[in-house]
């Protein structure tokens, strides 16, 4: 009797449930993308990059942006699969692009997963300093001191929030959709009121609202302190430039990252063809607005106070910080001496907080906008991981047990377990570079670029799909003008500018670590994509049939 010749894909079924509805799906757009981009690199980005206009370079990385969203949404709807942009790049462009680039991209996202939970306890800790102020309760100034500043402290709480969410993530995506969505709800109200108040506030009563939140004469001080120094190197004060308006927008790049989650869960998702859109493109749309509109205001009250304020938040105190002001009697070149009982970070919702003095309640709720901001992250990242490697591993080329699934919740846990033990690597590369130690590999994992590399790829998977997989695309919306297939249109021009941001991202990295230590990465995963290859073929499978084939849903 002739051996039965081993089927192309584990199972015949996936054992994921699609019991994801346009509303979470959506929602792992918004909340895997709204963080720390809008809230800290916004305020920065005009310190780090002197003339730069961060609403104008919120406005151009816009651009890749949607076309990127239009490629995911159509590909989505024509492959409705669990992996996303690794099942497009590998059945429409080349199986070891598409296993490398979202191999890379998986190797960002999973230690990010650790940065972010480390980092979301000191935001919950500035939020009690911020509170503590606008209260004069010394006890919470006192409490959110310690989260922000105490590494032990950071580390456990970091540990403790890790946990809480793979715990979650074992459930599945019913109960984590319940998750997703009200970690979207609450700071999304928190955002509302943000704007509120940046639109109902004018320039002129910038100073006064400031002084009467954190303390008479503080905003002019600040301000004298800065001009006081603009010798020094980092002096933010410049003439619009475009060129540092460009450079900005990398942050900007970077502060988009995500809106395309809910493809990675496409396999899970009721009725793609409606759904996706309103996951991916409705999603990036309301991030674009948000984007624009918040830094837009943001800028139109406080201008070049923002710059100023990150230059002396960073800067004062040192050594080669020499110029000193008089204030209250007292000759100091140290912002804690004008802040004395907390200074606020480098955020958002400092110069939110501050344009509502007196109440304490709408300072706190919008200071704590951007710590769940930044910790809805955690669940939205962990989809995005665990679904990556599943589906590698549904291919058979990744080891088989992380395909597997749990029966009652649906779950893929040994995938979530893996997401759970490379977070955790993150935290712990996260601490150890506040420790001041070589750490440094947590900066060289550049999600942009990495992220930028995948997808690049996925607009060349969308620019070919209807003429290298007509098959694929015929099952999805065929919208064309003038006989072009919009995806192709949208993938050729999405190629182009996410190409240049690639490029662009590249002169962030440091050659002797971080290139260094992405090189080493991606040869890991080359190595592994290669091991399968001939283990599957001395198994007998056949593979190039794999790649020619759409995974059971």
């Amino acid at each position: 009797m002739s051996k039965e010749a081993p089927t192309l894909f584990l199972r015949k079924a996936t054992g994921l449930v699609r019991e994801v509805g346009p509303f979470t799906a959506m929602a792992l757009g918004l909340t895997h993308t709204i963080g720390g981009g809008i809230n800290r690199l916004m305020i920065e980005g005009s310190y780090t990059n002197p003339g730069a206009s961060m609403p104008l370079a919120f406005a151009i990385t816009a651009v890749p942006t949607i076309l990127t969203a239009i490629c995911y949404t159509l590909l989505s709807v024509s492959m409705p699969r669990t992996g996303g942009d690794y099942i497009y790049i590998t059945r429409a462009v080349n199986p070891i692009i598409g296993f490398l680039s979202t191999w890379g991209f998986w190797f960002t996202e999973v230690l990010s997963l650790g940065v972010i939970c480390f980092y979301d306890i000191p935001l919950w800790g500035q939020c009690l300093q911020i509170a503590g102020v606008a209260t004069g309760n010394a006890a919470w100034v006192e409490l959110g001191t310690t989260l922000a500043t105490d590494i032990t402290t950071m580390f456990l709480g970091s540990f403790v929030l890790m946990v809480i969410f793979t715990v979650t993530a074992f459930l599945g995506m019913r109960v984590y959709g319940w998750i997703v969505n009200a970690l979207l709800i609450i700071p999304a109200i928190g955002s509302f009121a943000t704007i509120g108040l940046l639109a109902s506030t004018t320039a002129a009563n910038a100073p006064t609202l400031w002084d009467q939140t954190y303390g008479t004469g503080t905003y002019q001080a600040i301000t004298n302190l800065a001009d006081a120094n603009s010798a020094h190197v980092a002096y933010p004060i410049a003439p619009f430039s475009m060129d540092a308006t460009l450079k900005g927008s990398i942050g900007a790049v970077w502060a988009y990252i995500g809106f395309t989650a809910a493809a990675y869960v496409g396999g899970e998702v009721k009725n793609p063809s409606r759904s996706m859109i309103i996951a991916i493109v409705m999603s990036a749309v309301l991030i674009i607005v948000y984007y624009i509109a918040v830094s837009a205001l943001v800028y139109n009250v406080f201008g070049d106070f923002i710059p100023r304020y990150c230059f002396v938040h960073k800067n004062s105190g040192t050594a080669d910080f020499p110029a000193t002001i008089v204030f209250q009697g007292k000759t100091t070149n140290d912002i804690a001496d004008i802040l004395p009982t907390a200074v606020p970070p480098r955020s958002l919702p400092t110069f939110a907080a501050a344009l509502t003095p007196g109440n304490a309640a709408l300072q706190f709720f919008v200071a704590i906008t951007a710590a769940i901001w930044l910790m809805n992250d955690i669940p939205a990242f962990f989809v995005v991981c665990t679904r990556l490697v599943f589906a590698w591993s549904f291919d058979r080329f990744f080891p088989e047990s992380f395909a597997a699934v749990d029966e009652r919740f649906h779950t893929p846990y040994w995938a979530v377990t893996l997401t759970f033990l490379g977070g955790i690597i993150g935290l712990i590369l996260s601490w150890v570079s506040e420790q001041g130690l070589p750490g440094a590999y947590v900066a060289a994992m550049d999600t942009t670029m990495l992220y930028q590399v995948t997808v690049t790829f996925a607009c060349v998977a969308a620019a070919l799909t209807p003429y290298v997989r007509r098959d694929l695309y015929e099952k999805g919306l065929k919208f064309e003008i003038a006989g072009i297939p919009i995806l192709t249109i949208a993938g050729v021009l999405g190629f182009m500018f996410n190409f240049w941001f690639w490029l662009v991202a590249a002169t962030w990295l440091d050659v002797t670590t971080s290139m260094l230590t992405q090189a080493f990465w991606m040869m890991i995963g080359l190595a592994i994509f290669v091991g399968y290859y001939i283990v599957n073929i001395r198994k007998g499978i056949d593979v190039k049939s794999i790649y020619a084939e759409v995974p059971p849903a």
